[in-house]
């Protein structure tokens, strides 16, 4: 889970669980954002998250212990309980790594109060804090009832059962033939980042704990990456994730914030989106917007200087005003996106007119 440039000094490992609740994996995935290496922490035997999944039900029990702070969470009994914790300080003024949560309970049991829970809890005596940062939008913890099909389903993926006579169905469904062939759980969320400012050079503790609740069947697991819990300065980290997304000639620092140029498709004479590429690039924005809730995001139309400069203004602002249509659509709040059309007002070219037709998407960095 830490790097060896994770700038971080770390002492006290301790682990409290079944010992077959913990382990180690390594299980290289090609077509899908997912972790290939790292830690596994399960409900039940960490061995039984190994595919392919054919079985809708997998369990198996561990020790019979129940943690106070999960079941503050889940507001319930918990049972099985598997946790990882260390003291760690920081170099820099904030942390971060990444996870992603898996579950049998996907999709029969949700809001059957059987709500498998976990956290990430941080604490730091010297500070008098604590705080779970296994949460998304507005602080909702991360669990099966919160996170699936149904209920923000953006950050849900479904597991197929695997279906070893057809493998021409696979060979066309390279993506979810692969899920389904490496993992046994029914369902995931997507690749997570949990992380927070810190006070650099000062002592923290981390938790990271898993368990069932309300009974001691059907797994769960958290997978952390290895190698990405990791102290950085947050000016630079956000600007890593876009330059993975995007390549570093698609982007410029503007006034500390961060310009993304889009190539997005329109029809012709029209703020209409056109072409699958063109959503590609809005839903890398959509996964961007993961990464940092915190961070607000500017949709700018341009235009080149031809035809009328009213008539070019209300286009751009219909094409803006339909991209952050599109973002919102998938997930994004209406809070965090604004949307502007300047049409032939701000060209970057003055010999080539189709660099000048363009979307301009703004990741405005706060620090707060």
């Amino acid at each position: 889970m830490v790097g060896k440039s994770g700038n971080l000094q770390i002492e006290n490992i301790q682990y409290k669980g079944d010992k077959k609740s913990l382990g180690i994996f390594d299980c290289p995935i090609k077509y899908n954002k997912m972790i290939s290496r790292g830690i596994i922490l399960s409900t039940g035997n960490a061995f039984d998250a190994i595919g392919p999944n054919n079985s809708p039900n997998v369990s198996s029990k561990s020790l019979i212990n129940e943690d106070k702070d999960l079941s503050e969470l889940a507001n319930g009994k918990t049972f099985d309980a598997a946790i990882l914790e260390f003291d760690f300080i920081p170099s820099h003024d904030s942390i971060c790594f990444s996870f992603f949560f898996a579950s049998e309970e996907y999709p029969e049991y949700i809001n059957k109060n059987v709500n498998d829970v976990f956290g990430f809890f941080l604490s730091s005596d010297a500070l008098n804090t604590e705080r779970n940062l296994a949460v998304f939008e507005n602080n909702i913890p991360i669990s099966v009832d919160n996170i699936n099909a149904k209920i923000n389903s953006k950050y849900y993926i479904a597991n197929s059962i695997w279906d070893s006579d057809n493998i021409q169905k696979w060979r066309n469904k390279k993506a979810e033939g692969e899920l389904a062939f490496t993992f046994q759980y029914d369902g995931f969320t997507i690749l997570l980042n949990a992380g927070t400012k810190v006070i650099p050079n000062q002592r923290y503790h981390i938790k990271l704990a898993i368990s069932d609740v309300g009974d001691r069947l059907y797994d769960s697991a958290i997978f952390l990456e290895a190698g990405s819990f990791k102290s950085f300065s947050i000016q630079n980290h956000f600007e890593q994730f876009v330059k993975e997304e995007f390549g570093e000639r698609d982007i410029i620092n503007v006034n500390k914030n961060i310009s993304v140029n889009l190539n997005i498709n329109f029809e012709t004479d029209s703020f209409r989106i056109s072409g699958a590429e063109s959503f590609a690039l809005l839903d890398k924005i959509v996964l961007l917007s993961t990464k940092d809730t915190t961070m607000r995001i500017e949709i700018n139309g341009h235009t080149d200087d031809t035809g009328k400069r009213e008539y070019n203004k209300t286009l751009s602002l219909n094409r803006a005003k339909e991209v952050a249509g599109y973002l919102m659509s998938k997930g994004l709040k209406s809070n965090r996106i604004n949307y502007e059309g300047y049409g032939d007002t701000r060209p970057i070219s003055l010999t080539d007119k189709s660099l000048n037709r363009r979307v301009e998407c703004i990741f405005i960095k706060s620090f707060h």
